[in-house]
């Protein structure tokens, strides 16, 4: 609960200051963006240990193999970098930009996924 009004109250904060900012001075109000997400990640980041350790937990469970969910994990990681870039670049008012990041994401995340489909096509043909 701590943590929320932290998270909040750094949003909000900078939100209003990039506000006042943004009419005289859009670079800096960017660069005070880029750093209350920062911070903000910064807040969050402990909070993905107990979610990775159940997952973790739950892959060795079911016996899958660390190649199979790894490129969950990074295409989970791509879709939120991803997200949070073309939100930067949308509020910065870069939209070719942000549909870039968005693009570029979700090719990224195909390619990361190909050994996914590698195994799930050789397990087909196993059954087959």
């Amino acid at each position: 609960m701590e943590t929320s009004f932290r998270l909040s109250a750094v949003v909000l904060t900078a939100a209003l200051l990039t506000l006042v900012l943004k009419k005289q001075n859009p670079e800096l109000s960017l660069v005070l963006t880029l750093c209350a997400c920062a911070l903000c990640a910064g807040l969050l980041l402990s909070y993905l240990e107990p979610v990775l350790s159940l997952a973790s937990s739950l892959a060795s469970r079911a016996e899958l193999e660390d190649r199979l969910t790894a490129p969950l994990w990074k295409c989970l990681g791509l879709g939120l970098l991803t997200e949070l870039t073309s939100a930067v670049c949308a509020d910065a008012g870069q939209s070719a930009l942000a549909k870039l990041a968005e693009l570029g994401g979700g090719l990224l995340c195909l390619v990361v996924s190909l050994p996914l489909v590698q195994a799930v096509l050789a397990l087909i043909e196993e059954l087959l």
